[in-house]
């Protein structure tokens, strides 16, 4: 493995976020599936009829301007002098300020964080705020539920034999990155494209492995360091085999797996920061969060996977990573403390 270029540390000095679990951090670590039947509009005509909503929320917009208010009250960031970074479907309808809004659609949150950590460890800026969101609709249902991805069986089964697809989730989250030491640190981080179909990963998931060698490269991590993936995975037959094969690819003995979409559901364009949060309040509290929804063992799929209940961690270092239509792959390197 070859040495990291010097630059700065990037430290996580703020989170933010609300899910289906609850709001904040360390809400996220409960282990229960937060699926019900979407009362919030009318889908009498749809094939499926369960999200994971968190409690009365308020607009996407009031929830985004409360997680990035929470996320920079926490380590005294004037959020008025501070970049944004935003990950959203489209623009949004309020100025918040934003210098950049990503809607690279499941890798747009992980895609903001990882251009916020180049800019801050190559001196380019000293702090960023990255945030992202959505909030399930009726648009996006419509199309997931007329596409046959979400699971008509109700349950998110990531890596799990007779998965049957996705379910979407409320998520908003806020991350403020800085040059320097903090709670975590945001070690490495890759992006890369495997241009194998419009939809389908490639199903050696060649594209997820490099982008993983290359984030640990970056952080200058061994694999066998990592005691934690917040896997991609959606509960679909195609992408989370691929997964599978990308990390089996990388590591040699499978550290502890699992995708919390299994929990809080998919968040799309918010999920990359969702499940950084997630991450990274995992290891702050050394207890990982289990994979929902197992039925039983899919020989495609031979990894450690977190069952039944939260498992202590056994590394200070964890990775997440996320996948989009495209063929685009991300990966993070986490260190606690």
């Amino acid at each position: 493995m070859s040495e990291p270029q010097q630059r700065r540390p990037v430290a996580v000095t703020g989170l933010s976020v609300l899910t289906a679990l609850g709001r904040g951090p360390e809400a996220q670590l409960s282990g229960v599936p937060a699926f019900s039947e979407v009362r919030r509009f009318d889908t009498n005509a749809l094939r499926v009829r369960y999200a994971a909503l968190a409690a009365e929320p308020g607009t996407l917009e009031e929830e985004l301007d409360l997680a990035i208010a929470t996320a920079c009250a926490q380590t005294g960031v004037d959020r008025n002098a501070t970049p944004l970074l935003l990950a959203l479907h489209s623009a949004p309808a309020f100025d918040f300020g934003q210098a950049r809004v990503y809607t690279s659609a499941c890798v747009s949150g992980s895609t903001a964080l990882a251009d916020a950590a180049a800019l801050i460890s190559s001196g380019r800026a000293e702090r960023i705020v990255v945030a992202g969101g959505y909030l399930v609709e009726p648009y996006q249902f419509a199309l997931f539920d007329a596409g046959r991805a979400l699971a008509d069986d109700n349950v998110v089964r990531p890596f799990s034999l007779h998965r049957r697809g996705t379910l979407l989730g409320d998520g908003v989250a806020a991350v403020v990155l800085e040059a320097g030491a903090g709670q975590a640190q945001l070690m490495g981080w890759s992006r890369t494209g495997d241009a194998y179909h419009p939809c389908q990963p490639a199903p050696d998931g060649r594209g997820l492995a490099s982008a993983i060698e290359r984030a640990l490269a970056k952080a200058g991590v061994p694999a066998e360091a990592i005691g934690y993936v917040n896997a991609n995975a959606t509960g679909t037959a195609f992408s989370d085999a691929a997964e599978a094969a990308a990390l089996g690819a990388v590591f040699e003995s499978s550290p502890p797996v699992s995708s919390t979409k299994s929990l809080h559901g998919h968040a799309l364009e918010g999920s990359g920061v969702v499940e950084f949060v997630v991450t990274v309040q995992a290891l702050l509290e050394g207890k990982l969060p289990v994979n929902g929804g197992f039925l039983e063992a899919d020989p495609s799929c031979g990894l450690d996977l977190i069952l039944d209940a939260p498992r202590r961690a056994g590394s200070a270092y964890g990775l997440t990573v996320n996948s989009a239509f495209g063929g685009a792959n991300t990966a993070l390197v986490v260190r606690a403390g």
